[in-house]
């Protein structure tokens, strides 16, 4: 009853309509975000259709003898229907296996959705990996803060907008994304040799596609951005997608005031507020300094999932 297929552009409209009604898709499974950066990947994504209806989509590329959902993507995983079932999880599984190994491909890395993403109950694939798969796991750590349960600030961080408040420093929403770039990949390049995932370009040209979704929420001393954070908005989630701030803006607590703000602002119309992963090397090391941060504004542990098997 099941068919697996290979998504093509023509395929966009039709994979953009289950992306919006499915149970745990955000806008970043949307073919307006995923395909910017189309050339660095080599596309591999699928749709499986059940008695000639979209059932579930699965976003992936391939990298050498490896398949990825989605190697380019904080994110991928099996998108599903309120409707999909178990059972046809762990059949969906066991012919993209097929599948797979019929393209030579020899494993899968597979980074699901988390928990706090879904509109509804939706880890029938964390199951049906499991039994159809073998998978091993790797982890991240995230914090997270819930409108259902708030936990009180550390002295520091509230010191901190207390300080920032008596300089005068203001929080607001910018659409110029350059300044903030600026510091951003100043600070990735000093502390890591990096640089931002995304180019200024990419960002404003997401921002474009998507504006009620990414916005960029800075702090200014007059008229200078000092610190900022990129918001990811789902339906669920405020997620903090990139944080940063100058010399200057560390100097008088720039961020303290721009989270007191952000969350407070975030949590009246979502359920959890999300800084991102505090883990690096694939989940093995833990920066401490970083998470400390997080958890000084009341945000608390929710895993980011690697898993991995041999096809």
């Amino acid at each position: 009853m099941l068919e697996i297929v290979r998504y093509t552009p023509d395929k966009t409209e039709e994979w953009n309509r289950f992306v919006a009604k499915s149970k745990n898709g955000t806008f970043l499974l949307n073919r307006s975000y995923m395909d910017y950066h189309a050339d660095r990947f080599q596309d591999y994504s699928l749709m499986v259709y059940r008695r000639g209806k979209l059932y579930a989509l699965l976003p992936g590329c391939v990298d050498g003898d490896t398949y990825y959902s989605h190697q380019g993507l904080t994110y991928g995983g099996l998108l599903m229907s309120e409707k999909t079932s178990a059972a046809d999880v762990v059949q969906t599984f066991k012919q993209l296996n097929d599948l797979l190994r019929s393209a030579d491909l020899r494993k899968v890395v597979y980074k699901p959705i988390p928990w706090i993403y879904h509109k509804q109950p939706s880890e029938e694939d964390l199951y049906a990996i499991v039994e159809a798969c073998g998978a091993t796991m790797s982890r991240g750590l995230s914090s997270t803060i819930s409108r259902e349960c708030l936990n009180k600030w550390y002295r520091i961080r509230e010191c901190g907008v207390k300080h920032a408040r008596q300089l005068g420093l203001t929080v607001e929403e910018e659409t110029d994304f350059r300044p903030f770039w600026k510091i951003l990949t100043r600070n990735l390049k000093e502390r890591y040799g990096l640089n931002p995932v995304h180019t200024v370009e990419e960002i404003e040209l997401l921002h474009c596609r998507f504006p009620e979704n990414i916005r960029l929420m800075v702090v200014k001393n007059q008229h200078e951005t000092i610190g900022g954070t990129v918001l990811y908005i789902t339906d669920k989630v405020v997620h903090s997608q990139y944080i940063a701030a100058s010399s200057k803006g560390k100097e008088e607590h720039a961020l303290d005031l721009l989270f007191y703000e952000v969350i407070e602002q975030a949590l009246q119309t979502h359920a959890y507020f999300d800084f991102g992963i505090s883990t690096e090397k694939h989940g093995t090391y833990l920066n401490e300094q970083l998470i400390y941060q997080k958890e000084g504004f009341g945000g608390r542990g929710i895993c980011y999932d690697w898993y991995e098997w041999t096809l």
